[in-house]
């Protein structure tokens, strides 16, 4: 897996316990900074430019993986929804479902066209995620912060446009596969998408 170092999503260090006094500035005894001081940790990053412009506007999203493609990923139905978070409510959607034999799981792709990727890079949703790259368009995959031994969703949003993100979720029962298998299903599965994507739109 191609990823670029993301070090935005790594906290800022601890700073040393030792502190320094500007001259003529008072500190308190206790050597505690007022709190209306405190200023959070930068959390922007450079995200690299995209190929081309792949407008999601028109897409149907269950056109984005041909039969060949569903075929790779093992996928035997389909059907078109609309996404039901709170953030993208109402995006077109399509659910790819693998349940023809054990192990069963099921791959999501969102046409979100409301925010760009870096949203997820801002450091403010309860998520761990990493900038990478699908077919040379920069990507964040991101999964639920804090998970423990069963694998979490894991979800590949490709930058495709300005303010518009392809979002490539894999969901399994969360114990037939480890988390980075999860993540690498996701990323395939873009990558698939996009492929066709460049034909579409």
């Amino acid at each position: 897996m191609r990823r670029w170092v993301l070090a935005l999503l790594l906290l800022a260090l601890p700073v040393s316990g030792c502190t320094t006094t500007e001259p003529g500035t008072p500190t308190s005894s206790g050597g505690t900074t007022p709190s209306s001081e405190v200023k959070p940790p930068a959390t922007t990053v450079s995200i690299p430019p995209r190929p081309a412009v792949l407008k999601l506007d028109a897409v149907d999203p269950c056109a984005l993986l041909t039969a060949d493609q569903r075929g790779q990923l093992k996928v035997d139905s389909f059907r078109p929804q609309t996404n039901s978070t709170e953030i993208y409510r109402g995006a077109k959607e399509c659910a790819f479902e693998v349940s023809a034999k054990a192990p069963y799981y099921r791959y999501y792709a969102t046409l979100v066209t409301t925010e760009g990727i870096d949203a997820w890079l801002s450091g403010k949703r309860n998520v761990d995620a990493e900038l990478v790259s699908v077919e040379r368009y920069p990507a964040v995959q991101y999964d639920l912060a804090g998970q423990g031994a069963n694998a979490a969703p894991c979800t590949t949003s490709v930058d495709v446009a300005d303010g518009q993100q392809l979002q490539v979720r894999a969901a399994t029962s969360g114990k037939d596969f480890s988390q980075d298998q999860v993540c690498e299903m996701s990323e395939q599965a873009a990558g698939l998408a996009l492929t066709t994507l460049k034909t579409l739109a």
